[in-house]
């Protein structure tokens, strides 16, 4: 391996940074067996822990213009591989809650009557609700709670500020919470 000034990496950044493909393929063989087993310490799965550290060296790859303005290449790599494990674990955190949402409906035999009826009330105004938001409210809590896209993510694709898309999602939720409140005392009337 070559000797690296600085951290000990700048000669293999500034290759990678002209587009070297054999200086990134040295950086990714340099750390990629430690990413690896950091990673699945947290995922507990190495094809989701391998996932990510492909989403990490392509994104990497892709920004590698301003790859020499990393200070701490170690440093700025696990710091890059936590913000993408948390927004994996968030993601089958959602996820896992959606399904759980499903599995009451699929077992709905073994639930009471008025169990069903409500879930499937409130279900129906919550979605005549998401769906009478303003057009642009309505996309940005789709891609944020159907497609799991983070806010940054969101307001990259919509050309618009994070800012923006927090303001648009509270607006719906607080329509959503409006309506699920509503929802549960008119039920209530009739049970």
């Amino acid at each position: 391996m070559k000797k690296f000034e600085k951290d000990g990496y700048s000669n293999l950044l500034a290759g990678v940074a002209n587009g070297d493909q054999g200086a990134f393929s040295e950086l990714y063989h340099l750390f990629y067996p430690s990413l690896l087993q950091h990673v699945i310490l947290k995922v507990n799965d190495e094809s989701v822990a391998e996932d990510i550290l492909h989403d990490l060296f392509l994104s990497l790859w892709r920004s590698r213009e301003r790859i020499q303005e990393i200070e701490s290449l170690p440093a700025y790599l696990y710091t890059s591989s936590r913000y993408l494990i948390f927004e994996h674990l968030k993601k089958s955190s959602m996820s896992v809650r959606h399904n759980n949402l499903a599995d009451l409906d699929i077992r709905s035999d073994e639930q009471p009557l008025e169990d069903r009826l409500y879930y499937r009330y409130l279900l129906d105004m919550v979605n005549k609700e998401i769906e009478s938001l303003p057009e642009k409210c309505r996309q940005i809590f789709k891609l944020s709670r159907e497609e799991y896209k983070s806010n940054r993510e969101i307001a990259e694709y919509m050309q618009i500020s994070e800012s923006t898309v927090e303001n648009q999602i509270h607006k719906a939720l607080k329509r959503i919470r409006i309506v699920t409140k509503d929802a549960y005392y008119l039920f209530s009337l009739f049970l």
